[in-house]
Formats: structure tokens, sequence, C-alpha cells
């Protein structure tokens, strides 16, 4: 079993080389949780600087989130398990064999009480956050589960897989409905802040929109040259930021009749993570050129950079 292992010496070494990122007027960041191919967990404060470095995992981390209130961070691995750390002093709380393969994705409810894993045997599997006790084990795939989304109000769970199914799943782990629509793997989901509206990107680039009550297609938009990587609906659920493996990040106005290009720039490398602070002030992205960038909605106006030790290959943004 793997050990926190506190770097603090490495921390303040990582902090004081690397640039931290400011916005504007000074003010505070969010936190932001990153999973990386190293197999730690870093997590970065509100200053710029790294104030965790977990040694989390026995492989690399394949998903991060943060709990509501983020005082806990849940990080699942390729080593086929999840783990639950204390975000304060990163200490591990306790530890799931989740999975019979590699853990692909999570997604905690919005009060942090269950939380959803998917996996490459293809099950979706809930679990009590804080005893760690199974709730449910649902077959919910032909192929690996490659996206999860819980509903504003905990009673629907999307999953996306590898089968190019987006499914709905109600919290008692029953079928509620499935959409077919994309031409290869599903990689990211996303619901609107008031639950009518589930989004769905993919491998094959098109980010689709779909009526959460009848499971209809309200609209899709070719979104990037070399499929979607990963989604990010702002907290009021009036943009949505895509990054593709064209490497370009962009900014998208949502309408019921559709996604309306507000900005693009090119990145170094593509991005694998994206996240709004709640306020809706700062996205945040992140990949494998080891940078996590903060950006402002607007024009998607560069408002900073932190480098970590490794490349990125999960994100999750907390508070701020």
């Amino acid at each position: 079993m793997s050990r926190p292992v506190a770097r603090f010496a490495a921390c303040l070494f990582l902090a004081a080389c690397a640039p931290a990122a400011r916005p504007a007027q000074d003010a505070p960041l969010p936190s932001v949780a990153v999973g990386c191919s190293d197999r730690d967990v870093r997590i970065i404060g509100p200053t710029g600087k790294i104030v965790q470095d977990l040694l989390a995992h026995d492989t690399a981390v394949s998903a991060v989130s943060f709990s509501p209130d983020g005082r806990r961070v849940v990080s699942a691995s390729l080593d086929k398990t999840v783990k639950f750390w204390n975000a304060d002093d990163g200490s591990l709380e306790n530890s799931i064999d989740a999975h019979a393969q590699g853990v692909l994705c999570i997604a905690l409810t919005a009060d942090g009480r269950t939380l959803a894993t998917g996996g490459a045997d293809a099950r979706v599997k809930t679990w009590n956050a804080f005893t760690g006790k199974l709730l449910h084990d649902i077959a919910a795939h032909s192929q690996p589960v490659r996206a999860l989304a819980w509903s504003p109000d905990s009673k629907m769970l999307a999953s996306g897989g590898s089968d190019r199914l987006v499914q709905v799943w109600r919290a008692d782990g029953s079928l509620a409905g499935t959409m077919v629509g994309h031409d290869e793997a599903v990689t990211a989901l996303a619901w609107s802040p008031d639950g009518r509206v589930l989004l769905s990107a993919s491998a094959d680039g098109y980010v689709k929109m779909w009526n959460a009550a009848d499971l209809s297609l309200m609209a899709r938009q070719r979104a990037h040259d070399r499929g979607v990587a990963a989604i990010a609906l702002s907290p009021d659920g009036a943009a949505l930021a895509s990054a593709g493996g064209d490497s370009r990040l962009k900014l998208w106005a949502i309408a019921p009749t559709g996604l309306t290009e507000k900005a693009s720039i090119m990145l170094e490398k593509p991005a694998v993570g994206l996240g709004w602070s709640r306020d809706g002030r700062m996205l945040v992205s992140a990949g494998p050129d080891r940078a996590v960038r903060y950006w402002t909605p607007v024009g998607l106006a560069a408002a900073g950079r932190v480098e970590v030790p490794s490349a990125v290959t999960a994100l999750a943004v907390g508070g701020g």
C-alpha cells in the first residue's frame, strides 16, 4: 500500500524556482489538485505554491477531485485503487481497491457523500465516500468507462465509454436511458447547473448537448480537429471551456440552440484537464508540458502559470 510522503523541502525548492501565478489585482487563486505521471498528487494553494506533494499511487494518477468543502482530495490510478486524502496535512484517510483494472475516472456528488468510479473493466461503481463501502456495482459499458458526471441534485449519474455510448443511471444503479450519437470514445461529460442539459465530448471532436428530460439531442458542435480531451462548464452555465488534441483551448457561449465560439488559443501541448474557480472568474488548465495555467475567461487572457515536476495527467479545481 502506498503511503503519503510529505516532501516539504522539495516543495519549497519548487515553489522558489517556479513563478507563482497571480491574477489581476493580486486576488487569491483557486486551490488546484493535479495528478501526475510520476504517481504523485500535488496540491497548489491560493498563493500559487505547492502546499502538498503526495506519493499517492503505484502508477500514474488518472483522476483527481476535491470534496465540495475543499478539505479532502480523492485520487484514482491505473493501479486500480482510489484514495482519500486530507488536503490540509496530506494524510491518507482511506484507500479502496476499486476495480479489477485501472480506474479511469471519478465523480463526487454535490454533497460529497457518494463517489462514482469508472474503470477499464467497463464497470461503474458507487461508494460511500466516508466509509468506502460499495453501494452499487454496474455493468455499465462494453468497453472502458472514460467519463462520469453526477447531476446537480445527485439523482442521476452519466457515464461515457470507449463504446461511444452515454448512459444515464439513477442513484439506485438502475438505467434511466442511453444516448447514441458519438463516433468515437466519449471522453468528458458535464451537466448544466439546473440539471436540464447534459453535455458530452468525444474523441470524434464533437461536443453534444442533450435534453436531460427525454435524452434527445439538442445541438452538436465540431469543437476540435483531433478529439476533445476535456470540457468544463462555468458555474453559471453560460460558458463552456474545451481542450483538444489539436492543442487548442477554446471558450464557448452556450445557448439552447448550441455553442458559439468566443475565444481560441494554441497551447504548447494539449491540455488533459480543465476546471473553473467556484466564482467563475478563472479557468485552469494543465497537461503534459508540466504547467498549470490560469486564465481569465474574457478572451482567455493568461493570468499566471505554475510549474510542477512531471506531466499532469489529471486536474481538479477547488475553492476560489
